[in-house]
């Protein structure tokens, strides 16, 4: 487990992320309506928002994969600025091979970024990336793996698949990734595909490879992003 709490912000970055904002109405991506909806904000989690249902108020929070392009850009909604802000104070963590999906559990995966709407990240790991005093900007395979994992736990569903055994077993779109000319040779590396496997976004590199620093790797981790967000605007996950 992680010993630091998930929503451990600076006050800076809560400031600029987590200003309340007014609303009207807000239809998500699977058809649900909030009307007259106020106190809006931006969490880790999702837009968090107060609504009016059934003559009472209550807090609602909706994941960012389940709000349309127009509502993210009304809101100013960048999921990805929490796990950067999370990062970057690099507070110590220790991963566990229980902290994301494997292989082994892949069709649970599956079934989640389905549900939520979002690609799956596999991250190429050795075994002995784990169970180390980690912080995400330093340097060293166990730091950057701490990186990949602040940054991107929270927007895709993360599966761990082992260097030592498990590269043959990955599904093909994953292949084009691990095997492909921007995975650059060192690990952690991640390729993202969509929530059902089938296709290819891209192969997220170790910036800055055996000399690889948070301050290498940030560059990397956001022009990849954007890569993301691109095919899903062109391809919403179902």
């Amino acid at each position: 487990m992680k010993p630091k709490s998930v929503v451990a912000l600076t006050l800076t970055a809560a400031a600029l992320l987590a200003g309340p904002v007014a609303a009207e109405d807000i239809t998500t991506l699977d058809g649900q309506k909030y009307e007259n909806v106020r106190d809006v904000a931006l969490k880790p989690n999702g837009l968090f928002f107060v609504t009016e249902a059934d003559g009472a108020l209550k807090g609602v929070t909706v994941p960012y994969s389940k709000l349309p392009d127009e509502a993210k850009e009304k809101y100013h909604c960048d999921p990805y600025a929490f796990g950067f802000a999370l990062a970057r104070q690099n507070q110590i963590i220790i991963l566990s091979t229980n902290m994301a999906f494997s292989l082994a559990t892949l069709e649970a995966a599956k079934v989640r970024a389905k549900a939520e709407h979002k690609p799956l990240g596999f991250i190429m790991v050795w075994d002995n990336m784990f169970g180390h005093r980690s912080r995400p900007m330093g340097w060293g395979s166990n730091e950057e793996l701490a990186h990949f994992y602040e940054v991107f736990h929270d927007n895709l569903v993360l599966v761990f698949v082992h260097h030592e055994s498990e590269l043959g077993k990955v599904p093909d779109a994953v292949k084009t990734g691990f095997f492909g000319p921007d995975e650059g040779g060192f690990a952690p590396n991640m390729a993202v595909v969509t929530s059902d496997c089938a296709q290819f976004i891209c192969e997220i590199p170790l910036g800055g490879g055996k000399d690889s620093t948070g301050a290498t790797r940030e560059p990397v981790f956001r022009q990849k992003i954007e890569v993301i967000k691109k095919f899903l605007k062109e391809h919403p996950q179902p």
